[in-house]
């Protein structure tokens, strides 16, 4: 089959994108910049419904795995992004006349605080959930979900991670370099982790997965575990100082608020117990995940190494989005 991947330049999807071609499928990019794709690329980005259009042309699939990770980016460019985007690419499949369309997305789309244990897909969050990137997030697969003319798919990951990632980790290894991970309180929140290659293995499923449409699905890391313990086993393998703990959430909390903004979302992300319940995608994905942590380790350390090491890597991280960085986006579609 013909797949357009939207974010092929990117940790995850580049990873698919890769996974695509090796089983032997022709794999086609949209990125702003062609030259970052090795292979069929064409120049676009999710605010340009007529590029997306084009590049969906005489493609089957698409994978969308395109998204702001930074949690402190400018809500204009998270919904512009997010939301106007994931509008923009509807209208495209089904104006190409795409049969389906897989969206990667994360557990960010419940995130609140509340702890989420033992939380199946369709359990709803109270209210909105916290922030404006879990926001957009939210909206963008409810416009997914709803939609007619094209065949949907969600995916949701957790923390993810493994070897390729220049998306989360150039900022978590800065951060171990400052002194170490930063936990909430002694770190004893479950956290819910998914490993690049068991999000990449159920994405290409899902591709043609009978009677999986029209829903969402937990992709996530079979072991349950503490922030603490994946934390602390992610800096020795690294060679990362520990990590260090912090004031309990009773009491970071009420301080986050005061700061305003997304100052709390951390907190959540690390402070707040997450234990998602992924047996629908065992049951219609095929989800079988079969890496150790221990594997992970070494592969992440060993891609780390390759990249000149947790220094070299720590020097990658990107400011986050500001409303200036869609400006042109704003204006090709006539404005806010």
């Amino acid at each position: 089959m013909r797949v357009l991947v939207l974010g092929a330049t990117g940790f995850i999807g580049g990873a698919i994108a890769k996974r695509l071609a090796a089983e032997g499928h022709e794999v086609r990019a949209l990125c702003r910049d062609p030259s970052a794709f090795d292979g069929d690329a064409r120049r676009g980005d999710l605010g340009d419904p007529r590029s997306m259009a084009d590049a969906a042309e005489g493609c089957s699939h698409v994978i969308h795995a395109a998204g702001i990770v930074a949690p402190d980016a400018h809500e204009r460019a998270l919904r512009w992004t997010h939301v106007a985007g994931m509008e923009n690419l509807l209208n495209a499949c089904q104006h190409a006349g795409v049969k389906r369309l897989v969206h990667v997305t994360c557990t960010d789309v419940t995130l609140a605080n509340h702890d989420r244990m033992h939380w199946d897909e369709l359990k709803p969050v109270p209210g909105e959930p916290y922030g404006a990137r879990a926001k957009s997030l939210q909206l963008a697969e409810d416009l997914l979900l709803s939609a007619t003319g094209v065949e949907t798919i969600s995916i949701r990951a957790g923390w993810v991670w493994g070897p390729g990632d220049t998306s989360r980790l150039p900022g978590l290894l800065a951060e171990a370099l400052d002194g170490g991970i930063r936990l909430v309180g002694s770190g004893r929140s479950y956290l819910s982790t998914t490993y690049i290659d068991h999000l990449v293995d159920t994405v290409v499923v899902a591709l043609d997965a009978k009677d999986a449409t029209g829903r969402a699905f937990h992709v996530i890391d079979p072991t349950f575990q503490h922030a603490r313990d994946f934390f602390m086993a992610l800096s020795e393998a690294l060679e990362l100082p520990p990590p260090k703990e912090t004031p309990p959430f009773a009491i970071a909390w009420p301080m986050a608020r005061l700061r305003g903004g997304d100052a709390g979302v951390w907190l959540l992300q690390r402070g707040k117990n997450t234990l998602f319940d992924f047996s629908a995608a065992c049951g219609r994905l095929d989800y079988d995940p079969q890496v150790q942590l221990e594997d992970g380790l070494t592969a992440l350390a060993e891609w780390v190494e390759a990249q000149g090491g947790v220094e070299a890597v720590s020097k990658w991280v990107e400011p986050p989005p500001d409303a200036r960085s869609v400006d042109a986006q704003v204006e090709a579609a006539g404005g806010d």
